[in-house]
């Protein structure tokens, strides 16, 4: 039972209640003005080709010619691998794809009007972001479309091997898909109208050599290969009197529409020897000289040079964790993660930073959930213990960590990409700079520290006199 007369007249009675319902944004959201009702729609999925062969040992740039007709909603990158060597234990018959091979396949990818680059991205971003903003369950299908699975071990009985030796091994090769998620994934208002444009859109892929792609291949000539690679597009097609409404509305001569999106930058470098969180003073420092711009997220992270260089098992998001992240610039600091390795950094009573909890903090903060408590070992299952394992779980493949990942954001929605919520400008900051120390345990060896940005942007539709009508993006 309840009592809404009581309710109404008490809240009626509170000048608090009443100063916030005489706000302009109070609504009805009982009336049907509420409702989503758009104009009428019909999505289409297209299948783009590659202008050009991807060569069986890549290490070429493909590049694919966007739809010229309705509004870009999604894009999938599809790559094809030919069947590689057996993974018999008997002989040099080791054969498969690095872990997640359907992003790591290529360096770069970017989207080009007119010989500009209007946005771009790199395997470490599509990586980082789409992990980081996925629940567990969205992650296995992550998992399963990139080709995360582990390598398992050699074994003269077919019926024996796993993972990504059984992706190489079986008959008719794999394809592997990588969401291609740019500022036309974030939203319906943000899609990018192909029917108008003066020039197509193209999408152009750094691929790796086949070499850089692999884990191993024992046998170089009998392992797996570059076979073909296509585009997956997602388009809203609109209703012929919807889309002439729609341009008359949008594009009168001499006029300028524009959406917000977003565009990404990927800083790294060797640290010889990188500080750890046991050793006192100052961490290792390094200098972000390629961002800039309206900075809304930064992804921080560690890998160790010799596992991305490796010809016998290649890792290129093995991830080491780091246990302190400073962001500072004109000698001040801009934002700080103190103790923010996952785990107690020693299991013992006279050493150690002991066990916190500050990671876990900013991944509830941000929502980020990525792999997390998945049984990565084959055939069995257990409960993550945190402060032992040192992890709150990995991918499928046993190598991507994303509690390993600190994330610094400016922005308020840490779900989204492209809105105005918070930023930070780059391009004001007088030498911004990464202190940072990684946690304890980690090798001597040479390490890589990775700073991915997402970079807010101005995307502008620009009509002339005439009514050519030509895109491009705004940066600061």
């Amino acid at each position: 039972m309840s009592n809404p007369q009581l309710i109404h007249r008490a809240n009626e009675n509170s000048s608090l209640y009443n100063t916030i319902k005489a706000r302009n944004s109070k609504q009805n959201v009982y009336d049907y003005s509420s409702e989503s009702n758009i104009c009428p729609v019909a999505r289409s999925k297209i299948i783009v080709n590659s202008q050009t062969s991807l060569s069986a040992d890549g290490n070429q740039t493909v590049k694919f010619i966007l739809p010229n007709f309705g509004f870009l909603e999604d894009l999938f990158l599809q790559t094809k691998f030919t069947q590689g060597d057996t993974n018999a234990d008997t002989g040099a018959k080791d054969s498969f794809l690095v872990d997640m091979a359907g992003a790591h396949a290529w360096s770069r990818c970017r989207l080009v009007y007119q010989g500009n680059t209007v946005w771009e991205c790199t395997p470490e971003w599509t990586v980082c972001s789409q992990y980081l903003r996925a629940n567990h369950e969205k992650s296995t299908l992550l998992d399963a479309m990139l080709g995360s699975a582990i390598s398992g071990a050699a074994n003269d009985t077919l019926a024996n091997i796993e993972g990504r030796r059984v992706m190489s091994t079986i008959f008719g090769g794999c394809e592997l898909s990588c969401p291609i998620k740019g500022p036309w994934a974030d939203g319906i208002e943000r899609s990018i109208d192909l029917y108008s444009l003066s020039s197509p859109m193209v999408l152009e892929v750094d691929y790796r050599s086949i070499s850089e792609a692999s884990g191993k291949q024992e046998t170089p000539a009998d392992g797996q290969k570059f076979d073909q690679s296509r585009l997956v597009c997602y388009v809203a097609e609109l209703a012929p009197q919807e889309l002439s409404a729609y341009q008359a509305r949008n594009y009168a001569p001499g006029s300028v529409s524009s959406q917000l999106g977003f565009t990404t930058a990927h800083f790294q470098e060797s640290v010889a020897s990188p500080v750890e969180i046991l050793t006192s003073g100052k961490g290792s420092v390094v200098k972000l000289q390629s961002i800039s711009g309206l900075v809304r997220r930064l992804y921080v992270f560690a890998t160790l040079d010799s596992d991305r260089a490796s010809t016998t098992d290649r890792k290129y998001m093995n991830l080491v964790d780091i246990a302190s992240v400073k962001l500072a610039a004109n000698n001040q600091t801009i934002y700080e993660l103190e103790n923010c390795e996952v785990g107690a950094s020693k299991i013992n009573t006279s050493s150690g930073n002991g066990y916190h909890t500050d990671q876990v903090v900013e991944m509830y903060r941000n929502n980020i959930v990525g792999g997390c408590n998945k049984a990565v070992v084959s055939d069995t299952y257990k409960l993550y213990d945190p402060a032992i394992d040192k992890t709150l779980g990995k991918t499928s493949g046993g190598e991507f960590d994303s509690s390993f990942v600190k994330v610094i954001n400016f922005a308020y929605n840490p779900d989204d990409y492209a809105s105005a919520d918070g930023s930070l400008s780059f391009s004001q900051l007088g030498q911004p700079e990464i202190e940072f120390k990684l946690a304890d345990g980690a090798s001597g060896a040479a390490h890589s520290l990775h700073v991915v940005a997402e970079i807010l942007t101005i995307n502008t539709y620009s009509t002339s006199s005439t009514g050519s009508i030509n895109f491009k993006t705004i940066t600061e």
